[in-house]
């Protein structure tokens, strides 16, 4: 048998090894000294390990190396192995043994929740959709839920996010249900993520950690499937359904405490939508429903005549009034011409509490959180009120705000 044979049975077995960190320079031939490379325009990287143990384990070589089996994968045919005899200090002949591999992201068929997702979707069967024309576009915003956070001693988690939730699906429903026993025909529904649906792991204080009860990937599922869960609630209820999300701050790739491993652009709460996009994609049940996620930090979308804008909140500056930090930033994107400056109405999240400021005929919403922080209390004597920002959009403006 080969050695390349065996190594190819090797990366079958993942068998039990040791990394052996007492090897220096001097014993690796050309192209196969230990090293980890990422390129994040690519989204790829490569690692070289050495050991002196035949068989390697390429899920905790991976986590030694920096690289979270949860979050990256070895790309299999991109595998080579070298082997080598070398005298170790004190004359001792030993024989080498090394890989080298290209390492990438997983994608969504990497989560081991994918199937699950997809088998949600595929079950849905076709429903009568109302096609009634109107003139009322209906917001439900899905802001700062921090998946995955349960602080200690606290009654507030993951189980009651969800209650919640599903308790605001109905609670839409019969709001939209309502509007039009008055007349008030919605014929567009806009379910907007505005970042930080999940908590993530680390990466933003030291304690962090001790506050998670979920792992990224387990995070990720439960918003997903939330999302997936309103959005057939409020199917059959409007001809013209549209999903969008803007990234927040706690989605990001973090090595530690500020330090960004890829882009601000690349995190899981526009990627959640992204997945969903691609799994509804033509399926009968979901042909009204559009998925709308932009190349930057802001959304805007045109409804009923008004543009709107959507923005996490977390790169705005200008010290502790968040009033000004927020309408300061909208005015310098104004000043510039941007996109989002010239939007009648701009919807946030990351502060968490409800604000509604409506200032030289532009009107700024703060979407409320699902989240809840005992230290954000003792800090400020603020405390949250869960909540889920809904809202209609006419010709004649916004209007219906409810909390649910």
């Amino acid at each position: 048998m080969t050695k390349e044979s065996e190594s190819k049975k090797l990366v079958k077995n993942k068998q039990e090894v040791k990394h052996n960190e007492e090897l220096g320079n001097n014993y690796f031939p050309s192209g196969w000294k230990p090293q980890r490379t990422w390129d994040n325009e690519s989204n790829t990287g490569e690692v070289t390990h050495v050991q002196q143990e035949e068989s390697f384990k390429f899920n905790s070589l991976l986590d030694e190396w920096g690289f979270s089996s949860k979050e990256f994968f070895i790309v299999e045919e991109s595998i080579k192995f070298s082997t080598w005899q070398t005298q170790l200090k004190g004359g001792t002949v030993a024989d080498m043994y090394a890989f080298k591999a290209t390492i990438k992201r997983k994608s969504p068929k990497h989560d081991k929740f994918f199937k699950e997702t997809l088998a949600q979707i595929k079950k849905k069967k076709p429903v009568k959709v109302s096609q009634e024309a109107g003139e009322l576009a209906y917001f439900f915003i899905c802001a700062d839920w921090q998946f995955g956070k349960r602080e200690y001693n606290s009654d507030w988690g993951a189980d009651e996010t969800v209650d919640h939730i599903r308790n605001g699906i109905i609670k839409a429903k019969n709001n939209i249900k309502e509007l039009k026993k008055l007349g008030q025909i919605v014929d567009e529904i806009y379910i907007i993520g505005v970042g930080d649906l999940i908590e993530n792991c680390f990466g933003f204080f030291e304690h962090q950690p001790f506050n998670i009860e979920y792992t990224r990937t387990e995070q990720e599922h439960l918003a997903r499937s939330m999302i997936v869960e309103i959005l057939d609630g409020l199917l059959p209820l409007a001809p013209n359904i549209i999903l969008g999300s803007v990234v927040g701050n706690h989605s990001e790739y973090r090595s530690g405490k500020g330090s960004i491993t890829t882009s601000r652009l690349d995190g899981s709460d526009t990627a959640i939508f992204q997945i969903i996009g691609e799994i509804i994609e033509g399926r009968e049940a979901y042909s009204h429903v559009k998925v709308v996620v932009p190349d930057d930090f802001y959304l805007v979308l045109e409804a009923k005549g008004l543009r709107l804008g959507f923005y996490h909140g977390h790169l705005t500056s200008g010290g502790a009034n968040i009033e000004k930090k927020i309408m300061g930033w909208w005015s310098n994107q104004s000043m510039a011409r941007l996109p989002i400056g010239l939007c009648d109405m701009l919807v946030t999240g990351h502060y968490h509490h409800l604000r509604v400021l409506t200032e030289r005929g532009k009107t700024w919403l703060q979407s409320p959180s699902l989240d809840t922080s005992t230290e954000l209390e003792a800090r400020s004597g603020l405390t949250t009120t869960h909540g889920i920002l809904t809202f209609t959009v006419s010709s004649l403006g916004w209007d219906n705000l409810r909390i649910l």
